[in-house]
């Protein structure tokens, strides 16, 4: 079992660092609002199939309607 906490947090880190990545690019390298959701969806994909893997539900749920949201933000820039 704390093989896997170290797997998560080091996952988490991981993700922590590709969001201040992006809002750094978006902000300072005026990086396109439509590039960066187009990246935030795809590292919500990833972390949609780890949390599918680890079957928690109430994550799956917050993954699929930020899924949702990214894709509508996507398609209405």
């Amino acid at each position: 079992m704390r093989n896997h906490e170290k797997t998560k947090n080091k996952k988490n880190i991981i993700l922590g660092i590709i969001y201040a990545l992006i809002l750094i690019f978006v902000y300072a390298f005026n990086l396109p609002l439509q590039i960066a959701l187009s990246i935030l969806t795809l590292v919500i994909i990833f972390e949609l199939a780890t949390s599918i893997k680890e079957d928690d539900k109430a994550k799956n749920v917050i993954n699929i309607i930020a899924l949702c949201l990214f894709i509508l933000g996507i398609v209405f820039l």
